[in-house]
């Protein structure tokens, strides 16, 4: 396979990818729906036992990751501090907490606890990568 060389190649390669898992990703979702309404639950078509929910949540999951790794070196933001991150990992803790306690799990403190903290472990993980990739001013 020969290597692409010409920039305008290279762009419209990329925007070929992207178009493609778009498609792709819109495809898998309106399986999922369909899923549901041939069910008429759409809570059992977006669980984990779907194997499709999962190749959806692996695409997504790896799609953000990718994106973060190039968006952030063009920013040209400084560098967070330690104590920047660590306060907002504590404020997203306390919000998702409350927000699954609220919403969710009225009766389960420990399981809103558990999901809040993965979900902050998920974002503030994010974060730190991306804090990661800054140049430091």
């Amino acid at each position: 396979m020969k290597k692409i060389r010409d920039e305008r190649l290279i762009l419209q390669n990329f925007k070929n990818i992207r178009t493609t898992l778009l498609i792709e990703n819109s495809a898998i979702l309106l399986i999922l729906f369909w899923q549901g309404w041939q069910k008429n639950n759409l809570q059992k078509a977006f669980t984990y036992d779907n194997p499709l929910y999962i190749v959806l949540m692996i695409a997504v999951f790896t799609m953000i990751i990718l994106s973060v790794n190039v968006s952030t070196p063009i920013e040209d933001k400084p560098k967070r501090s330690w104590r920047y991150l660590g306060l907002w990992a504590l404020i997203e803790l306390i919000g998702f907490t409350a927000l699954f306690y609220f919403l969710i799990a009225i009766n389960q403190p420990f399981i809103s606890l558990i999901a809040g903290i993965a979900l902050t472990a998920v974002t503030s993980g994010i974060m730190l990568y991306s804090n990661h990739l800054r140049d430091r001013d």
